[in-house]
């Protein structure tokens, strides 16, 4: 079995992503006072909320290539 396919990297990837969200979007707003009315506040926040569908597009897409691969080799032989 190939370390990819067991989806660790995938999986701990998710989890930097997930803590990541937790910080910014729980933790920042209740630890600073007027962190909404910070000029970085938004483009920070909306980074952390577009990481999960970069996760899913770049794990995704490797997963579907791949597939895609596996069947034009089956066909081959």
């Amino acid at each position: 079995m190939k370390s990819e396919d067991s989806g660790g990297v995938a999986f701990w990837t998710m989890m930097v992503i997930i803590v990541c969200l937790l910080v910014v979007c729980v933790v920042l707003p209740l630890v600073i006072p007027g962190f909404s009315k910070q000029p970085y506040a938004l483009p920070l926040m909306g980074s952390a909320l577009a990481l999960p569908f970069i996760h899913f597009f770049i794990f995704g897409g490797m997963a579907f290539a791949a597939k895609k691969r596996e069947e034009k080799n089956s066909k081959e032989l």
